[in-house]
């Protein structure tokens, strides 16, 4: 393919007018996630269904937005300052991603379990207390972020099922924490909370909290979903 069409192909507003997330089996955000510079800013959508599109859209000395369709680069475009709806449709594609990813969780979520114990109710209702608490700090970690412009968010978000494992995932990395809600064929929800604290994110082996949860499966996923449209509005284009 010749670079020109790179430069020159099909209109970009009409590639994010085309994408839709809800064919996804895998639903990727990330926001500054792995940079190799420092000074970059970096967002990424990726899907995988049957067609794998990522989406990556960068600030550095320049700003443009690349559009690729099964691993091959379709589109490259320069970013001015005068393209607001182009960065207009680049958040509302991050946002219906991150909403897509978690309406696919929502049955799940709803689904009872047979079998729950009353100690069961009694270790989800300190897990539950346990996660707000972390999660109400985290929020106000990213409230901080949004006050500070010389702060940056570095985040990602995953759902669906993970091509390297085949398990049903919902996924935040988020500061130092990785956050894992496993959906089991059981309908159980198995919780996991890494701190990556001096480590890199995914260096932890241990995690600091880990929970299976059975009846109070809508609180947790509210919680999680709380804390990730939080994230979204923090992690805006500006």
């Amino acid at each position: 393919m010749s670079i020109w069409r790179h430069f020159f192909g099909q209109d970009p507003k009409q590639l994010f007018l085309d994408f839709n997330p809800k064919d996804s089996k895998w639903s990727v955000v990330t926001w500054n996630f792995d940079l190799k510079n420092p000074k970059e800013r970096q967002w990424i959508i990726e899907t995988v269904g049957p067609v794998h599109k990522v989406i990556q859209w960068s600030k550095n000395s320049k700003e443009d937005v690349k559009f690729f369709i099964n691993h091959h680069l379709v589109r490259q475009r320069r970013i001015s300052e005068h393209h607001k709806e182009l960065k207009d449709l680049m958040t509302l594609s991050v946002h219906s991603t991150i909403k897509s990813g978690l309406e696919a969780n929502h049955d799940f979520m709803v689904t009872p379990v047979s079998g729950a114990t009353a100690l069961d109710i009694q270790n989800e209702t300190r897990a539950l207390q346990w996660i707000q608490t972390t999660f109400m700090m985290l929020t106000k970690a990213l409230d901080g972020l949004a006050l500070d412009s010389r702060l940056i968010l570095t985040s990602a978000f995953f759902s669906g099922i993970e091509p390297s494992t085949g398990e049903r995932v919902l996924r935040v990395i988020t500061f130092n924490l990785d956050i894992f809600y496993y959906l089991k064929s059981d309908f159980s929800l198995h919780i996991a909370v890494f701190d990556d604290k001096n480590l890199g994110h995914g260096e932890s082996k241990a995690p600091t909290f880990q929970q299976i949860i059975k009846v109070t499966k809508p609180q947790f996923y509210d919680e999680i979903t709380k804390l990730v449209h939080r994230m979204a509005n923090v992690g805006e284009i500006h």
